[in-house]
């Protein structure tokens, strides 16, 4: 399925193209037989993958959308059915005209304090109900907590762990970014991971990002989140406690997630928090404030046993990385800069540096110069002032000129977050062009600092023509912009 206006499983009339994940893209249809909207998640298959490996696949991604199904709660995304279309598991769900917690983020930066603690009791209230019924989330992030008018609900609820279980390699689907220090470094997800990353997410609503960064190179991010090191939250007031806690590295430190639903709860009422939060020590990051940063300290006498223990135990926790994100971090690991230290000092060359002559006593010195030093009136000129950074309805432009002919230059105009968790990778990126002949954007408009509105028209090989108003949710990478959330406004086939 990889065009609008189709009819799945007889009943289910595709509409428009919501958005796609590394599991999978989720189309917007109306059901004909119950006269109402839904939301079809068609998960990917591995290209790569045999025959058996891909029935295992179907198999465990229908008992998990079977498990699924048993969670009915307000604040939880309902799955109704799951079926197969052309080969593939599809999971119908609830629909729900929203925005992702995500593209939210993007769009305001951060959230205040009484709203997260908010947006938090009712994502935690769903996840109780998921705990209760031995359902592990395993990828509580911004991307999967949807947003609307009057309701905040969580969606995603066990596919990451049914594809991963179904793969030869063992490798268990996340986001390197809200991952429990614990999964980094190769463990299984479980109730306490599911409320790290909760804690995590809330953080990113406070802070602005998540606890331990984010960055291109998941080799060194999930190093960092191994650690259990981050810098304390500045913007969290009456959440500090609560985020702490749930933060701790120790798992059996944290709160239980109906504790920790409680507490949020409260803070978001303006009451005090429950007993559990204020008569037991709140276990602190390592890692201090970075203004606060003691000057370090004169390098200690080698020792050589201890050194190659440090390196065991750091080679063990990079390869558990390697087994959590899978084939996606082995390109990384090929391509990326693996020591994450961009600040290091370039190498010594071997040219000795010729000391000065001192002076003569009561001479002042001589200013040195050389035959290649420009004179006074042979100053170099003034550099240019640098070029006015792109704004956002121009980035937008420019992406959809590109298309169809050159995907990788419209590929690059897109943040590595979107690429790995909306456009569900190169290959699914590719896979959604593929039956388009021609594209057009028109009406393209900046409404905000960081957000763009466009009509994007496009042709399909069968005679289609498919147009679409899309919102664009932009951020900065260094002075221009990149792609990070869209959002279908409307959409209509002719």
């Amino acid at each position: 399925m990889s065009a609008q206006d189709r009819l799945v499983a007889g009943r289910y009339r595709v509409e428009s193209r919501l958005g796609s994940g590394a599991m999978g893209v989720v189309w917007k249809a109306s059901d004909e037989r119950l006269n109402r909207m839904v939301a079809v998640k068609e998960l990917h298959l591995r290209q790569s993958s045999n025959d058996q490996d891909v029935q295992t696949a179907k198999r465990r991604a229908i008992r998990e959308g079977r498990i699924t199904a048993r969670l009915m709660h307000r604040h939880a995304i309902a799955v109704y059915d799951v079926v197969e279309e052309d080969g593939r598991p599809c999971l119908i769900m609830e629909y729900l005209d929203s925005r992702s917690l995500e593209a939210v983020l993007a769009e305001r930066g951060t959230l205040p304090v009484p709203e997260v603690a908010k947006l938090g009791s009712d994502v935690a209230a769903a996840l109780v109900a998921a705990h209760d019924a031995k359902i592990v989330h395993r990828d509580v992030k911004p991307g999967n907590i949807l947003v609307a008018d009057d309701i905040t609900k969580i969606t995603d609820f066990g596919i990451s762990r049914a594809l991963g279980d179904a793969s030869t390699t063992g490798v268990l689907a996340g986001t390197p970014a809200y991952l429990a220090p614990e999964v980094a470094q190769g463990g299984k997800a479980d109730f306490h991971t599911d409320v790290y990353s909760l804690g995590s997410t809330l953080y990113a609503a406070l802070e602005g990002r998540p606890p331990f960064g984010l960055g291109d190179n998941s080799i060194v991010l999930l190093h960092r989140v191994a650690s259990g090191e981050f810098d304390p939250p500045e913007n969290a007031g009456e959440l500090g406690p609560v985020l702490l806690r749930m933060l701790a590295a120790d798992p059996a430190l944290r709160p239980t997630m109906q504790q920790a639903q409680r507490a949020l709860a409260a803070v978001a009422a303006g009451d005090e928090l429950p007993a559990e939060f204020t008569a037991v020590p709140i276990p602190t990051p390592t890692r201090p404030l970075r203004e606060e940063q003691p000057a370090p300290a004169p390098a200690p006498v080698a020792e050589p046993a201890r050194e190659s223990k440090n390196r065991g135990r750091y080679g063990l926790i990079l390869v558990g990385a390697l087994l959590v994100v899978g084939a996606g971090v082995a390109a990384a690991l090929l391509t990326g800069n693996l020591s994450g230290d961009r600040t290091a000092a370039p190498p010594a060359t071997s040219e000795e540096v010729q000391p000065r002559p001192e002076p003569s006593s009561g001479q002042e010195p001589a200013p040195s110069s050389t035959a290649d030093e420009p004179t006074s009136a042979e100053q170099p000129a003034p550099p240019e002032p640098p070029q006015q950074p792109e704004t956002p309805d121009q980035v937008v432009s420019e992406y959809y000129a590109a298309m169809p002919g050159n995907l990788d230059a419209a590929w690059q105009q897109l943040t590595p977050d979107y690429q790995t968790n909306h456009a569900g990778g190169y290959d699914a990126f590719r896979e959604f062009w593929q039956p388009i002949t021609g594209v057009q954007a028109s009406g393209v408009t900046t409404e905000g600092t960081n957000t763009a509105q466009a009509t994007i028209t496009y042709q399909f090989n069968d005679g289609r023509t498919v147009e679409e108003r899309t919102r664009y949710t932009l951020v900065r990478d260094g002075s221009s912009w990149k792609i990070a959330a869209t959002t279908v406004l409307s959409s209509r086939t002719r």
